[in-house]
């Protein structure tokens, strides 16, 4: 789970909503300006590119035909051959196997519009063995099955060790920042009334939906090729500073 938006008051932390944060950030503002205080916004980040870790292969059984039943088991069959194929590959533990939905509905094809059913169910294979796990994708797309899409990931522990460094990162700059601003201002920084944090990770990237390809394949498909690439985690504060007037 990631890090919520927290704000750290000069007596502790509270947790709250934008609209909450607006009345507990004023409260202490108001307090600085009765008392003489110079009161100072300001807002830091730092970020870290990280390579991403985990791979995400989604497969499909797809299957057409006039008679729903025989569809059905005809997926039925394929799905069962390939969990178990995809199950002894990742014994290792390298990477985990899930099935996905389970669709079965009609359309209308070709010049006639002739009715016929057509089911489908996914299987998809995430982990971070890609080393396994792209040849074992193209072992099940020569047993029939389809690609649908193919994308990495950044793992939840790898992102919230980052956001953990990144946050005291971020902190140190932030009040080195309310110094700096201080003294600009031929004032003393006496301590922060407020701050948010707020971490913004990178947006992850969306695994592309492949165009279906022909129900049988006239040659067997190459091996994917992948590559991971980073992601960037940001983490922002922003807080108020209160100055007083150097004596």
């Amino acid at each position: 789970m990631r890090m919520a938006c927290a704000f750290l008051l000069a007596t502790g932390i509270v947790l709250g909503a934008s609209a909450a944060r607006a009345q507990a950030v004023a409260t202490p503002a108001r307090t600085a300006q009765d008392q003489g205080l110079t009161v100072v916004t300001l807002a830091e980040s730092a970020q870290r590119d990280l390579r991403r870790d985990r791979l995400r292969i989604q497969l499909r059984v797809e299957q057409a035909g006039r008679d729903a039943a025989r569809v059905q088991a005809d997926v039925n069959r394929m799905m069962a051959a390939a969990l178990e194929r995809a199950r002894a590959a990742a014994s290792g533990g390298g990477f985990r196997v899930e099935t996905g939905g389970y669709a079965i509905y009609q359309e209308r094809v070709g010049e006639t519009r002739e009715m016929r059913w057509r089911a489908r169910q996914d299987l998809v294979l995430v982990g971070g063995d890609a080393a396994a796990m792209l040849p074992l994708a193209g072992q099940l797309q020569q047993d029939g099955l389809l690609a649908s899409g193919m994308g990495w990931e950044l793992g939840e522990d790898a992102r919230r060790a980052a956001e953990q460094a990144l946050l005291g990162e971020a902190l140190a700059r932030l009040r080195a920042r309310a110094e700096a601003a201080a003294q600009a201002l031929g004032a003393e920084f006496l301590r922060f009334a407020t701050v948010a944090i707020d971490p913004q990770p990178g947006t992850p990237m969306p695994m592309p939906r492949m165009m279906a390809a022909p129900m049988a394949m006239a040659a067997p498909a190459p091996e994917m090729a992948s590559e991971a690439g980073v992601e960037t985690v940001r983490v922002g504060v922003q807080g108020e500073a209160l100055a007083r007037p150097r004596p």
